[in-house]
């Protein structure tokens, strides 16, 4: 679940909760997700032609899906594997995690599958702070060919005061034969409830024609103060998109429940093609320890120009969205 491994190895993870079990030990844990979904989107929004009218269609259904971790730890070192479970697709179930966590004292280093530390937000549902991706998320995931915006390599992560350092050589981003990528990440809290982040990452495909972002910037921070938080994440690639950005803020009400809004925007460097934006409201409620339900509506707006291509990057569909989720964890 943690999509902060690397960063945060370092910074206490290995310490809690993953070293604090017992030695040969092997702990369990895991999610189902189960999402209402309630559209009203344009139909040409994924892969039919655009159209000058934006004809929209309505959808509503029920869709489930769920997570199993394992994690176990002997002396210094830590194994993780997680299994996503998902009704789509040929397959039930596919690997997103598959990684080792040895601490040698001055670094940490870490090997195998893992989700991708760059850009600041999660890849599963009980760690995202709203029930769909941010733009950011998905066009991350889209320059990513493992499934999840998931990376394959090795790490060594480090901590130097309020800063961990963590450097990456990995499987070229979409797995290009006899290519690697190579990401560097920087975490810093320099006073209490500051988070920030800076993080790059190489890619050989650098042709916007096959998708390609090129090499990526993101920078992103987070300030939490008495139950408030607020936010921003940017990101800067090469190529296909000229830059995009959210902001986001929330607020813990107690007793269970909170509340939260997102702004994204996505500017394009195709051609002609106006700028995609999303502004996404959310209101949640903790029903017991291991079961949440949110409420959530996102409202797009999608040029008509390159539409089916803005989407499947940015993730973002012409219209509204609403979700209902429940979330329990074991």
């Amino acid at each position: 679940m943690n999509k902060k491994l690397i960063a945060l190895a370092v910074a206490g993870i290995l310490a809690s909760p993953l070293a604090v079990q017992a030695e040969n030990s092997a702990t369990l844990s895991g999610f189902a997700d189960i999402i209402y979904t309630h559209t009203n989107e344009s139909t040409d929004s994924t892969t039919a032609a655009p159209t000058a009218s934006g004809d929209n269609t309505t959808e509503r259904k029920f869709t489930a899906d769920g997570e199993i971790d394992f994690i176990g730890t002997m002396d210094n070192v830590t194994v993780r594997v997680d299994v996503d479970l998902t009704l789509s697709g040929n397959s039930s179930g596919r690997l997103e995690q598959a990684l080792f966590a040895w601490n040698t004292g001055p670094v940490t280093v870490i090997g195998g599958v893992f989700n991708n530390p760059i850009g600041y937000e999660a890849e599963d549902a009980p760690d995202m702070d709203f029930t769909t991706h941010s733009a950011i998320w998905n066009i991350l995931d889209h320059q990513t060919a493992l499934d999840g915006n998931n990376i394959a390599g090795v790490a060594l992560a480090g901590s130097f005061g309020p800063v961990t350092v963590t450097g990456a050589v990995l499987n070229d981003l979409q797995q290009v034969d006899e290519e690697n990528s190579f990401a560097l990440v920087a975490n810093i809290a320099p006073v209490k409830g500051l988070a920030i982040e800076l993080g790059y990452v190489t890619q050989e495909n650098d042709d916007p024609t096959a998708g390609g972002a090129g090499n990526v910037w993101d920078i992103n921070a987070t300030y939490s103060i008495a139950g408030f938080t607020a936010g921003v994440d940017y990101l800067k690639p090469e190529e296909v998109v000229e830059s995009a950005f959210n902001v986001f803020a929330g607020y813990d009400f107690g007793n269970g429940f909170g509340a939260k809004v997102r702004y994204e925007q996505v500017e394009w460097d195709l051609g002609n093609t106006d700028d995609t934006t999303a502004t996404t409201l959310y209101a949640s409620y903790a029903v017991a320890k291991n079961l949440s339900v949110a409420l959530e509506h996102k409202i797009g707006d999608v040029d008509t120009a390159n539409r089916p291509t803005t989407t499947a990057v940015a993730g973002i569909n012409d219209g509204d969205l609403t979700t209902l989720e429940f979330i329990a964890t074991f």
